[in-house]
């Protein structure tokens, strides 16, 4: 009983991680939860003021409800993340789910990004079918302002009239300003996609280093324990010997005279 008390209490004790260890893992998966509460406040301003604001324009309501996806998912991750390092040693299994998790959300942001990067090798095209098919009036006009232009290639192509650019028949069309201003907005937009895959391998590579030190720890806990249980059984034979031995009495040599 005593030697699989021994054992027990050596493997299942609680594993406390070192300042540093809990620092840079609580750290880098704030972040990460950071960034999936981003994702979910951006998308769902955007998909809310889609037919308001021009920034919406850039991307489609399917990219908006995908990043709001994507933030739910990051978010939730990143409480599987928090509570697997609360229990290493027996949590091992949401260890592993939490590395593999952010591996798929870095795999999707990168597919984001491939995604939108291929939609700006036509942007003339797309563009012009949004001016002219999908875009609101205020969105429109809030283009012709902005850019002193009318209509998306001069003033005879889906223009908003009531815009005070429009009133020169001979004004320039819309193309370039809207092509300026995609560029531009894009460019924002790759430079966040990219933070968010850098911030997910800082949360990969904290998630693989937590899953090392928990490997490590229980393979020394059971090495301890083995050593233990080993030391124990020696302690045991050596106790059984001696019993033995006091049990077993050899007769004085007088008791045989006398007889």
């Amino acid at each position: 009983m005593a030697i699989t008390r021994a054992i027990d209490v050596s493997a299942n004790s609680p594993m406390k991680l070192k300042l540093g260890m809990k620092l840079s893992f609580g750290l880098l998966t704030g972040i990460y939860l950071a960034t999936g509460i981003s994702a979910l406040v951006v998308g769902g301003y955007f998909l809310g003021t889609k037919k308001y604001t021009r920034q919406t324009i850039i991307v489609t309501d399917n990219v908006l409800r995908s990043l709001i996806a994507a933030g739910v998912y990051i978010v939730l991750n990143a409480f599987v993340g928090v509570a697997s390092a609360l229990s290493p040693l027996k949590r091992k299994n949401m260890i592993v789910a939490y590395i593999w998790l952010v591996v798929i959300a870095i795999l999707v942001e990168t597919g984001v990004g491939i995604w939108l990067w291929s939609r700006t090798l036509d942007i003339n095209d797309l563009y012009g079918h949004n001016w002219r098919n999908l875009w609101s009036d205020s969105i429109k006009r809030e283009f012709q302002d902005q850019g002193t232009c009318c209509g998306y290639l001069g003033p005879n192509d889906s223009p908003v009239l009531d815009s005070e650019f429009c009133k020169d028949q001979n004004a320039y069309g819309c193309m370039i300003s809207v092509q300026q201003y995609a560029q531009n907005y894009l460019a924002y937009i790759y430079t966040c996609l990219f933070c968010f895959v850098f911030i997910d391998v800082a949360a990969l590579l904290s998630g693989m280093v937590l899953l090392v030190v928990r490997n490590d720890e229980e393979r020394w806990r059971w090495s301890r324990a083995n050593a233990i249980f080993k030391s124990m059984k020696k302690l045991a034979s050596s106790a059984t010997l001696n019993g033995d031995m006091q049990e077993y009495r050899i007769p004085p040599a007088n008791a045989s005279e006398k007889r």
